[in-house]
């Protein structure tokens, strides 16, 4: 009877190890985050911050203005007399303690964010890590998009950044400011806010740990066979 090598042994051991690499990011953890609901619903509001639909008179965006290709009916807008004016929420990542506090989870935080024609009203988007007692760990912006970014049109442009989420991160809060630097509407606009999480690779020592157990239990079975063969 033959019994499995060393190198043949290894080789099995390590495709019963898990890979070591981290998932895609998950699903947009913003409630919300484009306006759809066509209301506030999910978001803590100062000022006169509000929603507006796309083509609505004015001199708002409109559905061919740039923009999202899937924005809905409705974005976000700064609202009616106010020189600033904010949304925000908080998302729980407790759930995903164990992954984060490997050091490697990431996050992916994007939007659509823009304006009026040629003023420079602008909308900023910030997530800002919280841990236990509340304790600042860091954050990361968006925005905002002037003016001359967007030649002077009406319409709002796309923005990304991601990054690794701080170990020992509890929550994430979302916040939404909108500028006015002309005018009397505060025309910063926004559609389409995300926040995604990857879920932490498995260690490499981990998976090492695993591969040697791997090798120590083919190890024992070719023994009892071994013997077995013997008797």
């Amino acid at each position: 009877m033959r019994f499995p090598t060393f190198a043949a042994a290894a080789a099995v051991a390590l495709a019963l190890a898990p890979a070591a690499h981290a998932t895609g990011f998950g699903s947009n953890l913003i409630a919300n985050g484009n306006a759809e609901t066509g209301n506030t619903t999910g978001w803590n509001t100062t000022s006169a911050f509000t929603v507006v639909q796309y083509g609505a008179s004015g001199g708002f965006p409109f559905p061919a203005d740039p923009g999202p290709s899937d924005r809905g009916t409705y974005f976000f807008a700064g609202g009616e007399s106010n020189a600033k004016s904010t949304a925000s929420q908080t998302i729980d990542l407790s759930a995903l303690s164990a992954a984060i506090n490997t050091g490697a989870s990431r996050y992916d935080l994007s939007a659509w964010l823009g304006g009026y024609e040629s003023q420079n009203d602008n909308a900023t988007l910030t997530a800002t890590f919280f841990g236990s007692g509340g304790a600042v760990l860091s954050s990361a912006s968006l925005g905002p998009v002037s003016n001359s970014e967007r030649g002077n049109q009406t319409g709002l442009l796309l923005r990304d950044t991601q990054g690794y989420i701080p170990v020992g991160a509890l929550n994430v809060g979302i916040t939404l400011t909108m500028t006015r630097n002309a005018g009397s509407y505060n025309d910063g606009y926004a559609d389409n806010l995300s926040f995604a999480v990857a879920t932490a690779p498995v260690p490499e020592a981990d998976a090492y740990a695993m591969l040697l157990g791997g090798l120590a239990v083919l190890g024992v079975v070719a023994k009892r066979k071994q013997r077995k063969g013997q008797a």
